[in-house]
């Protein structure tokens, strides 16, 4: 059997899997193709069902949950690691444009759900998004992944952590992103056994495994590529446990909620 498996280039992502890409980690029979692409990009591809298994936004999940289980392991969610919404030189106004890194994206739902009202928003990959508040005074958007570690440094002004207003209103843990697969027999458990022995090597060869997240993030500094794991890839990577299966629940009610 071969399995196309989506997730993107972010040292989360790479950490987690690099048992599988590199090998290391296999199942008999079972032919994997690795595909490295943006958290939206995912999102759409997910939505047209055109992954096998994929790493998506949970605020996808209700656009393309016909075609996908979610899997316990290899996602990402947690405390203290939200999207922040960000601004270049001038107070936050929210009459203004805002940008945000995809309309499918857990950042653009908690965006929302901050500011409770009907904004003018453009939609950019992130790292397009994160360039473009840095040269724009004025700009502001939501940023995600790794340019939380950089704002500070760049000259950006925080406004937000969206995360931090979500736990400070639900009580609940962030569900940022799942990993799906297509609803076929033995799919989602095959590869829910590949996820956990994947990151179980990563954290016996966190070398290596570290090494593989420098080649894939090549722009980051070693310090940043390690604050992205260690935030990113934690005690919910694994197995989402009860306080996680109950903030996962929690959200994808509050969407279904919001949306209808």
């Amino acid at each position: 059997m071969e399995l196309t498996i989506g997730i993107s280039p972010c040292p989360n992502d790479v950490f987690i899997f690099a048992g599988i890409i590199l090998g290391e980690v296999s199942a008999s029979g079972l032919n994997l193709r690795l595909r490295f692409e943006d958290v939206e990009t995912l999102n759409l591809l997910a939505q047209r069902g055109e992954l096998d298994v994929a790493k998506i936004s949970y605020a996808n999940y209700i656009r393309c949950a016909d075609k996908y289980y979610l899997l316990d392991g290899g996602g990402a969610l947690g405390r203290g690691v939200g999207p922040l919404l960000l601004a270049n030189g001038e107070p936050f106004d929210p009459s203004r444009e805002v940008l945000s890194p995809g309309e499918f994206t857990t950042a653009n739902f908690l965006l929302d759900f901050y500011l409770q009202r009907g904004i003018r928003k453009r939609y950019l990959p992130f790292d397009v998004l994160y360039t473009e508040l840095l040269e724009k005074p004025g700009a502001q958007g939501v940023v995600i992944h790794e340019k939380r570690f950089t704002y500070e440094r760049d000259g950006l002004t925080l406004v937000q952590d969206l995360g931090a207003h979500w736990e400070h209103e639900t009580g609940y843990a962030i569900p940022l992103g799942t990993i799906v697969a297509r609803k076929e027999p033995n799919v989602g458990a095959m590869i829910e056994d590949l996820i956990e022995r994947s990151l179980n090597w990563s954290y016996e060869h966190h070398a290596e495994a570290f090494a593989l997240c420098r080649e894939y993030a090549q722009d980051l500094s070693p310090e940043v590529v390690q604050a992205h794991i260690d935030l990113y890839v934690n005690e919910y990577s694994m197995s989402l446990g009860p306080e996680g299966k109950a903030a996962v629940n929690f959200f994808l009610a509050m969407q279904k909620q919001l949306l209808t």
